[in-house]
C-alpha cells in the first residue's frame, strides 16, 4: 500500500511490477492447494494464462478474452479491517486471484457476500454489517472471500477495467454459485440483487440453508417465482435495482434458473448448464447430453429445449458481440 513520506524520502510502496509479480506468485499457490483434483494439464494451462499477464493493465486488457480470474480478498485482510475496503489497485497484497474455473473455488474454502448497499457512495459506511459478517466468521475455517465493493473495481472506471466489471458481472453467479454464501440484511426492502443473489444459491444447492427471519421473505418469493413467474413476483413486490442494465440480466437469470426448477431438471444439470454459462458468457449455445435427456440451451435466443420440447425466457442481454457455439458431453 503505498503511503506518505517526508519531503526528500522516496516512498516505502513496492514498485507496481513487484506487486503484481507477487500478487501472482500467492494466486499459482492458492490455486495449487484449492484445485488438487483438477487435471495437472488443465490446471497448468489456467496457470499459465496467469503467468502470460506483465501487469495489472495488462491483465484488464487481455483477461476479459481468455480464462477469467476472480480477485478474492485474503482472511487476514477482511478480519482486520474497520470498514469495507473499496477495490483499489493499491492493495493488491490482500487479494488473491482465483480462476472463473471448475475446482478452483470451493465452499469449504471461499465465501460471498451478500449485502445491502446502504448509500449509494458506500456499501456500509458505518461498518456495522461487517463487524457482524467479521464476529460470524472469524471462528469460521475459510481462507478467501468475495465482496462486490471490494472485489471488482468501483466508479468511476477506466475503460479496461469496465471490460473487467462487465465479465464480473457475467460470471457472478460461478462465485455465487460455487462458495459459502453469508450475508445479514436490514429490514426487508426490494432489492432485486438480493433476490437474485439468494435464488441463485438455493436453487442450484442440494438441500436447504436455514431461512433466518432477514432472508425468509426473500427465500419466500423465490419459491412464489417458481410457482408462478418471474415478473409477477418482481411487479407484485416492486422489486428494483438502481441500474436499467442490472435489471435486464437478473431478469434473464431467474427466469432461467426459475424454468430449469419448475421443469425438475436435475441439480448435477443445473450446475453443467449454469457453469457454461458462466465460464463461457459468450457461448451462445450450449448442449449438455444426460443420461436421459438431451439439454439446448440458448441465452441469447432465450430459448431451453429438452428432449425436442422448447420453452422460453427472457433473452440475456447481449454486451459484447460474436457469439460462439459450444458443445459440452457429459
Amino acid at each position: 500500500m503505498s503511503g506518505s513520506s517526508a519531503s526528500g524520502a522516496t516512498s516505502s510502496a513496492p514498485p507496481p511490477s513487484v506487486t503484481w509479480d507477487s500478487l501472482v506468485i500467492r494466486s499459482i499457490e492458492a490455486s495449487e492447494v484449492l484445485a488438487r483434483d483438477v487435471q495437472e494439464i488443465y490446471k497448468r494451462r489456467i496457470i499459465e494464462d496467469l503467468q502470460g499477464y506483465t501487469c495489472l493493465d495488462d491483465f484488464f486488457c487481455k483477461a476479459p478474452k481468455f480464462t477469467m480470474f476472480w480477485f478474492f480478498q485474503q482472511r487476514d485482510a477482511f478480519l482486520s479491517q474497520e470498514s469495507m475496503t473499496k477495490w483499489s489497485h493499491n492493495v493488491l497484497n490482500d487479494y488473491v486471484l482465483l480462476p472463473a474455473a471448475n475446482g478452483f473455488v470451493n465452499r469449504n474454502e471461499c465465501f460471498f457476500v451478500s449485502h445491502f448497499w446502504r448509500t449509494q457512495d458506500h456499501p456500509d459506511p458505518d461498518g456495522e454489517c461487517l463487524r457482524l459478517l467479521q464476529a460470524e466468521l472469524q471462528p469460521q475455517h475459510w481462507s478467501y472471500i468475495w465482496v462486490d465493493w471490494t472485489c471488482i473495481p468501483q466508479s468511476p472506471r477506466s475503460q479496461a477495467e469496465e471490460v473487467y466489471f462487465i465479465r464480473s458481472l457475467e460470471t457472478m453467479s460461478g462465485i455465487i454459485r460455487n462458495c459459502g454464501f453469508i450475508w445479514f440484511y436490514p429490514p426487508f426492502e426490494a432489492r432485486m440483487w438480493i433476490l437474485y443473489e439468494i435464488a441463485e444459491f438455493a436453487l442450484t444447492s442440494s438441500g436447504n440453508f436455514e431461512a433466518t427471519p432477514d432472508i425468509r421473505q426473500f427465500k419466500d418469493h423465490v419459491q412464489e417465482m417458481v410457482q408462478t413467474s418471474v415478473r409477477s413476483v418482481l411487479d407484485k413486490y416492486s422489486y428494483r435495482c438502481t441500474h436499467d442494465r442490472d435489471k435486464a440480466f437478473l431478469t434473464s437469470w431467474l427466469e432461467i434458473l426459475v424454468l430449469l426448477n419448475r421443469l425438475h431438471i436435475g441439480i448435477v444439470d443445473i450446475r453443467q448448464l449454469m457453469d457454461n454459462m458462466t465460464w463461457f458468457p459468450m457461448t451462445e449455445v450450449i448442449v449438455v447430453r444426460t443420461a436421459d435427456a438431451i439439454l439446448e440451451l440458448s441465452k441469447f435466443q432465450g430459448t431451453f429445449i429438452r428432449n425436442g420440447e422448447c420453452y422460453t425466457f427472457t433473452p440475456f442481454p447481449e454486451w459484447v458481440s460474436s457469439p460462439i457455439i459450444i458443445l459440452v458431453i457429459c
